[in-house]
């Protein structure tokens, strides 16, 4: 499934490639080949024989954030992976005691700076996200990812949480950007967004039809955007891209091409 925002690429300045997704880690079920098949599309657009042939393929992401990352995914082919194709990984080894984190990759021109895992300062499943600098040509940014709560009746608790990360958004002395697994249902959006100081990437893309759900029910063709790109001031959404990768995840990852 894939979704165009803006075809024109503004060249000049700040120029960031990201691609977020939950990646359904927690799920066992032939996660070794799930992951591969994830890699694979990434990297090389799923065609690895145009790739070895010289042939085009879909540019990499410069960072990649996914969340629901466990030890054996990390380990067995994602960290591989992104290592062979020149990304630093955050962390770059699964914590000790955690089967449910988030994990940022950067490949140059990019490359991670300072890294940090924070608690949301209202969570009962104790959700964490990650804080990076990346440091590239024109200058530096910020990069926040996390897994927001997933219980139905957590939406108070969701509500608090995009607030939180809404105020480190826009209070941030660098360019900033949120991508994560937002878990927010169309009501909560609409209690939070008149008074939301970041915007998000899908609404300033012109709200294209075909990325209007990242998620999906087992069993049902109605899907929800809970995957969520957020941005301080000063960004421009050059490209907007849903990544749906059939049975690898019950998510599909947005990509956004970003600028400023």
């Amino acid at each position: 499934m894939l979704a165009h925002a803006r075809a024109a690429v503004n060249n000049s300045g700040v120029q960031l490639r990201l691609l977020t997704m939950n990646v359904n880690g927690l799920e066992e079920q032939r996660i070794g080949p799930r992951m591969e098949k994830l890699c694979l599309s990434i990297l090389v657009g799923g065609d690895l024989m145009a790739a070895l042939e010289g042939r085009a393929t879909p540019p990499v992401p410069d960072v990649i954030v996914f969340q629901e990352m466990t030890r054996r995914a990390h380990m067995g082919q994602i960290r591989p992976h992104l290592l062979a194709a020149g990304f630093t990984l955050f962390p770059a080894k699964p914590p000790d005691g955690s089967e449910d984190y988030t994990l940022i990759a950067a490949r140059r021109p990019w490359e991670l700076g300072t890294t940090e895992v924070r608690t949301f300062e209202e969570s009962p499943l104790a959700r964490q996200y990650v804080v990076a600098t990346l440091d590239g040509p024109a200058g530096r940014v910020r990069v926040l990812s996390g897994h927001m709560e997933s219980l139905r009746s957590g939406g108070e608790v969701r509500l608090a949480q995009a607030m939180e990360l809404d105020a480190l958004l826009a209070d941030s002395d660098l360019p900033a950007i949120f991508a994560g697994d937002t878990n927010l249902r169309d009501a909560e959006w609409a209690e939070l967004a008149q008074g939301f100081r970041a915007r998000d990437a899908f609404l300033m893309a012109g709200s294209p039809k075909q990325a209007n759900a990242t998620w999906w029910p087992e069993g049902s063709p109605r899907g929800f955007r809970f995957d969520r790109v957020w941005l301080s001031p000063g960004w421009t959404v050059e490209q907007l891209h849903t990544r749906r990768h059939g049975d690898v995840s019950d998510h599909a990852g947005v990509e956004v091409l970003l600028s400023r």
